[in-house]
C-alpha cells in the first residue's frame, strides 16, 4: 500500500506491506485449516489409510511457517520525506528501525536496471553513504518515484 502527499516544497511517501488479514485474521485462517486438514486426515487414517496424518501435519508445520514469516513482516514500511533542503528515508524492516538523513543539494539518485525488463532499483547517495529505496514499491511505482525524486533534488 502507497500513500503519497505532496505540497509546493515538501513530499512525502509511505510504502507498507499489505497486511489484509491482520493477526487475528492469520491466527483464524490457519486454525480453520488445521481443523478441515487434521480432521480429514484423522478420517482417513480411522479407515486405514495412515500415512495421511504425518502428510497432514507436515502441511500444517509448513503452512504455519508461512504464517510466522508473513507476520515478521507485515510492520515493514519505508517514508520518503523532503522538506526544504531536507531528505528523509526511514524504514522499519523485521522490526529493526532506520533512519537516513541527507541534504537534497548533495543527495543523488541512482538507478540501476536489472537483466530482466522492468526491473528496477533506486538508490539515494550521498557522500560514499548510499541506501536502497522503494523496495515495497512495484517497478511502475518505482519508476514514477524516480520522476518525483529526480524534480525534487539537486534544485537551486
Amino acid at each position: 500500500m502507497v500513500s503519497s502527499h505532496s505540497a509546493l516544497d515538501g513530499f512525502r511517501l509511505v510504502a507498507r506491506r499489505n497486511d489484509s488479514l491482520g493477526v487475528r485474521g492469520r491466527r483464524r485462517f490457519f486454525a480453520s485449516m488445521a481443523l478441515v486438514s487434521v480432521g480429514i486426515a484423522v478420517a482417513w487414517s480411522a479407515r486405514g489409510a495412515w500415512m495421511v496424518l504425518p502428510f497432514a501435519l507436515l502441511e500444517m508445520t509448513v503452512l504455519y511457517g508461512a504464517l510466522v514469516l508473513l507476520e515478521r513482516h507485515a510492520a515493514d514500511f519505508e517514508s520518503i520525506t523532503i522538506e526544504g533542503d531536507r531528505l528523509l528515508v526511514e524504514r522499519r524492516e523485521r522490526g529493526v528501525a532506520s533512519r537516513h538523513e541527507f541534504n537534497t543539494y548533495w543527495a543523488r539518485l541512482v538507478v540501476t536496471r536489472g537483466p530482466a525488463a522492468g526491473q528496477m532499483g533506486l538508490a539515494l547517495r550521498s557522500h560514499g553513504r548510499q541506501v536502497s529505496v522503494g523496495a515495497l514499491l512495484t517497478d511502475d511505482e518505482r519508476a514514477s518515484l524516480a520522476g518525483e525524486l529526480q524534480k525534487r533534488l539537486n534544485k537551486p
